[in-house]
């Protein structure tokens, strides 16, 4: 990082900004408008200070699926700002279907049918993230318009392959490497094995600016939910990081891999925390040969936000036996000191910005404020929002100015990881101990493990709800059971001649195998180790996704299912089993404050079939080519048919005692299931050979082509073809 002269003809000026989050809380009266107001300001910053194109980190959109509005908005600012006729000073070296993808012929500045005066570029983050049929994100609909040019896709995530977008202007070289989001979790493992290659131009590599952008957590969350500095390549020599929303641009130097780190944070408060208040800002990052300089720029149409930390043990002038209008006049006090403090703050916001900047949110905009009260010591909360109505139109987020918690007492680790004590934990501690988390990975492989529904994946169906609940892909479900099927279709099809309803179920059996290490290789998570708060579910008290009442009633049936009408069988002692069971469950479900099932008696010889609610999907049937049945077989199962339809208030088979009897169709379901299962044995299961991986290439970035450095109709510039040289890049793992 050296002295760079901004206005040399060799310096490439770059406007930096990540985590714009357009259309966050669009519906709110207040605060609808924030978010494009702190992005319209950004790319008029580009304009003032004449910058040579804009680069974005990650997460320009909220939501995954953006609504009419939010894209109409979006899309009128790019094409006001980036259209035109200016010049555009810098020429693309690389491939752009390679950079861009294969239907882009041209980075949309060269493109002869429109006219591009402010390049944008930029990766998506985890909001706006490519999902869905198509696996297409919301910038592909900016990026086949024209308006952006989109990069940093990654097409498997077990093996992962970087190659730069190629820049130049005068004798400055910039390779932008474009990393767009992938879970943490995933990318973390991929990393970890070396399975990620970063391209270097071949030629003169000393002479090029490596500039790295990504959009992943840099906080550690946990042992693998973060991506450390030092798995990236250490012949970089600035990373641009996305998704932190705490604003740290100056960079910071990392002594261990020799590059320094910029952290913009986000444009707009998506969340009341302390990183959030942080005042915003943008770089502007100036480019001169092999040095850099990055200059800070205050946003001036950001809503103020202003935080504090309350602890009412500390407060003079409260105790426990305070009354409930003491402590919210207190409260009061303190969150009006708070609004002053908001609107000097954004006064120094106003003088700090540029001066030919509109304030978008007005002279004096309601502010963001949070008070959060520790009221451990006795002391009792009240209703937040009714202490909000205090200040409904002075405060912007009335609803929610304060947050109540108790700070919790320290309590050996051992304790919490063993679940021993866990009354006298939960006594000894302050606030009661959190629920227990159950995530849907493995609600999941227990369900499946527990039902007849051989051909589904665990790894697939959690990855199908992950798109549904955080994606809102309402088809993601539906695509990934058709996938399943189709896909168990054709494998066993392939072998066709082979197929016969005694090995039926050792085929599924081997292609749901396939399938699972085909979807674990693609980093879909491993059950019971992948953690995601947005995929948690939370049930008090109980570990276990399926009631294990429930659990054992499902192996009885499966047991009866395959068991030969008339074999005798001793149930005296399963009679004892399942009344211990029963008590068991009864004390789970005191313990967990829900209420005891009424089916369940004592006496377990002579009580009534329960009526639990337990449904078995059937599985779907294969199309398969077999033989025909013959008249007499088929006599005989109608025959048995009508004989089970007669008697279906009564057992065929006679049930342990304590286990609820299943349905007809449960029954029927079962038997066809686990008996094609039975017949096949262990050792036609194959194994899956692991294949080894390929030995890096060196490849070529873009044939010898033609491209215009600036173009446009009515610029004043030349519109001739130029020739450049062919540019080679080295693939190094990192």
């Amino acid at each position: 990082m050296s002295a760079v002269e901004t206005d040399n003809e060799d310096t490439l000026s770059i406007l930096v900004a990540t985590d714009n989050h357009l259309g966050y809380m669009e519906r709110d009266p207040v605060r609808g408008l924030d978010s494009f107001s702190a992005f319209s300001e950004i790319l008029q910053l580009a304009q003032l200070h004449k910058a040579d194109m804009v680069l974005l980190g990650g997460d320009l959109f909220h939501d995954n699926r953006p609504s009419r509005k939010c894209l109409h908005q979006a899309m009128t600012q790019l094409r006001r700002t980036c259209m035109g006729d200016g010049r555009v000073g810098i020429e693309h070296l690389s491939d752009p279907s390679v950079d861009f993808g294969p239907q882009y012929m041209h980075v949309n500045y060269e493109d002869p049918n429109i006219n591009i005066a402010l390049p944008v570029f930029l990766i998506h983050g985890n909001h706006d993230d490519p999902s869905g049929d198509g696996n297409l994100s919301a910038i592909d609909v900016l990026a086949v318009n024209g308006l952006v040019n989109y990069f940093g896709r990654t097409h498997e995530v077990d093996n992962i392959r970087v190659s730069p977008v190629l820049l130049r202007k005068g004798q400055t070289h910039l390779a932008l490497f474009g990393l767009g989001n992938v879970r943490d979790e995933r990318l973390h493992r991929t990393m970890a094995r070396k399975h990620v290659t970063m391209c270097q131009p071949a030629e003169r590599a000393d002479e090029w600016f490596n500039l790295m952008v990504l959009h992943q957590n840099r906080v550690a969350h946990g042992p693998k939910n973060h991506i450390p500095e030092h798995f990236l390549s250490s012949f970089l020599d600035l990373v641009v990081w996305g998704h932190e929303h705490q604003c740290q641009v100056d960079p910071e130097y990392n002594h261990q891999r020799s590059f320094y780190v910029s952290q913009p944070g986000s444009s707009v408060a998506t969340a009341l925390s302390p990183g959030e208040a942080v005042a915003k800002h943008v770089a502007l990052l100036h480019i001169n040969r092999r040095n850099f300089k990055l200059e800070k720029l205050r946003l001036k149409n950001v809503r103020p936000f202003v935080i504090e930390d309350v602890v009412l043990a500390a407060v003079p002038s409260l105790s426990p036996q305070s009354s409930e209008s003491e402590i919210i006049e207190y409260l009061r006090q303190r969150v009006e000191a708070m609004i002053l403090r908001a609107q000097t703050q954004y006064r120094e916001q106003l003088e700090s910005g540029h001066k030919d900047i509109e304030p978008a949110l007005g002279e004096q905009p309601m502010p963001l404020v949070r008070v959060r009260v520790e009221y451990s010591g006795g002391f009792e909360s009240f209703h937040p929002q009714r202490f909000g109505l205090l200040f409904a139109d002075r405060v912007a987020n009335p609803r929610d100015i304060v947050y109540f918690y108790r700070k919790p007492r320290t309590s050996s680790m051992g304790s919490q990881r063993t679940g021993s004590s866990t009354q006298e934990t939960q006594a000894s501690r302050s606030v009661p101990a959190p629920v227990s988390a159950v995530h849907v990975e493995s609600l999941i492989s227990e369900f499946l493990d527990s039902s007849s529904m051989q051909m589904l994946v665990d790894l697939e169906l959690a990855e199908a709800i992950r798109l549904f609940v955080q994606k809102g892909d309402s088809d993601a479900i539906a695509h990934s059971l058709k996938s399943a099927v189709s896909d168990t279709q054709r494998r066993i099809l392939r072998d066709a001649s082979g197929v016969e309803e005694q090995t039926l179920g050792s085929q599924i059996e081997q292609a749901r195998i396939v399938r699972r290490e085909v979807a674990e290789a693609n980093g879909h998570g491993v059950v019971d180790k992948v953690r995601d708060d947005a995929m948690a579910v939370t049930v008090s008290g109980k570990r276990s996704a399926i009631n294990p009442a429930d659990r054992k009633a499902i192996m009885a049936f499966e047991q009866i299912a395959v068991t030969a009408p008339g074999s005798d069988r001793d149930g005296s002692d399963h009679s004892g089993s399942a009344s211990n069971s029963d008590r068991e469950d009864n004390d789970e479900f005191r313990a967990t404050g829900e209420s005891l099932n009424p089916t369940k008696r004592t006496r377990a010889t002579t009580r009534a079939p329960a009526k639990r609610s337990l449904t078995i999907t059937n599985k779907r049937s294969l199309t398969i080519t077999k033989k025909r049945t013959t008249a007499s077989e088929s006599a005989d199962s109608d025959a048995v048919s009508e004989s089970e339809s007669e008697s279906s208030d009564e057992f065929v088979t006679k049930p342990k005692p304590g286990i609820s009897r299943p349905s007809r169709n449960a029954r029927s379901t079962l038997e066809t299931s686990r008996g094609s299962s039975l017949a096949s044995s262990a050792d036609e299961r194959t194994s899956v050979a692991e294949t080894p991986r390929a030995k890096r290439p060196r490849i070529v970035a873009s044939p010898e082509r033609e491209t215009r450095a600036s173009r446009g109709r009515g610029r004043g510039t030349t519109r001739g073809k130029r020739t450049t040289k062919q540019t080679t890049l080295h693939a190094f793992p990192t």
